[in-house]
C-alpha cells in the first residue's frame, strides 16, 4: 500500500504514482512484478473541501511503464484491504454492515453446536461469545472508530450484540436488553469500543521504539537490505 498526502488530489495522485514506479523498479530488479488487475487507486478529500481548491477525484491514473509503455490504473470508490472495507467517503457504513451481518450469521450457525435436546449452557455460550462474536463484531475498530458522529454505526453493532445476548440467556426476542447486560456481565458495545481503543493505545505505548508498527517509512522502502546485498527474493540468483 502506498499512502500520500497533498494539498490537491492531482498532486497526491502524482506522488503515489512516483512511489509506485519505485516499487515497480525494485520488484523487477528482483524478478518480481505487480498484478495490474489488483492495482487500484483511491483518493480522499474532506467533505467540506472546496472542489475548486482541492480538485475533483480522478477517474484514472496514467503512467509510462519502461517495458510495457503507457499504462492506466483504474480508480475505485470501494476497497477491500485486510478484511477492512474502505469507501471513498470514509463513513465506514459498508464495513460495519458487513461485520454485523457476519456476526448474525455466526450466531445462527452456533446453534449447530448444541443438540435437539440440550442447548449450550451459559458458561459455554459466554466462551463462544468472547471467542467468535466479539472479534467479528469489532474487527477493524482500531481503524475507523472515533466515537464522534458515529451513533448510527454503534447502533448497528448494538443490534447485533442484542441478538447475541438474548441467545446467550435464552430469553424472548422482545425482552429488554438493559437487565441482560448486568446478568451476563457484557457491557454495551459503546463502552466496549472505548475499552478496546484504550487497550490498543496502551499496547502501542508498550511497544519498543524500533517496532515496525511504531515506524513510518519515509525514505527507502527497502532500506532493510543494504545496496551491496541481494535480498533472498532474487529469483535469478537463486536459480
Amino acid at each position: 500500500m502506498i499512502y500520500t498526502t497533498s494539498a490537491t488530489l492531482s498532486a497526491a495522485t502524482n506522488t503515489a504514482l512516483e512511489g509506485y514506479m519505485e516499487v515497480l523498479t525494485w520488484l523487477r530488479a528482483n524478478s518480481l512484478d505487480t498484478d495490474p488487475s489488483k492495482t487500484k487507486l483511491m483518493t480522499f478529500a474532506r467533505q467540506c473541501a472546496n472542489p475548486n481548491q482541492v480538485g475533483h477525484h480522478p477517474t484514472e491514473a496514467r503512467y509510462i511503464d519502461p517495458i510495457l509503455g503507457p499504462q492506466t490504473i483504474k480508480t475505485t470508490t470501494h476497497l477491500h484491504y485486510l478484511r477492512v472495507y474502505i469507501d471513498q467517503s470514509l463513513n465506514w457504513s459498508q464495513h460495519v454492515s458487513i461485520m454485523t451481518n457476519h456476526t448474525c450469521s455466526t450466531l445462527r450457525g452456533i446453534n449447530l453446536l448444541g443438540n435437539s435436546i440440550h442447548r449450550l449452557d451459559f458458561l459455554n455460550w459466554h466462551k463462544v461469545y468472547n471467542a467468535l462474536i466479539i472479534p467479528t463484531l469489532t474487527y477493524g475498530a482500531q481503524v475507523w472508530y472515533t466515537g464522534i458522529n458515529q451513533k448510527g454505526l454503534i447502533c448497528q453493532l448494538q443490534i447485533a450484540q442484542n441478538e447475541g445476548i438474548r441467545k446467550i440467556t435464552g430469553v424472548f426476542k422482545i425482552t429488554l436488553v438493559e437487565p441482560l447486560h448486568n446478568l451476563t456481565g457484557i457491557p454495551p458495545i459503546s463502552y466496549f469500543m472505548n475499552k478496546l481503543m484504550h487497550s490498543y493505545t496502551n499496547r502501542l505505548q508498550a511497544m519498543a521504539a524500533y517496532a515496525k508498527v511504531q515506524q513510518v517509512l519515509t525514505e527507502d522502502r527497502c532500506h532493510y537490505w543494504p545496496i551491496y546485498i541481494h535480498p533472498s527474493t532474487n529469483l535469478l540468483r537463486a536459480s
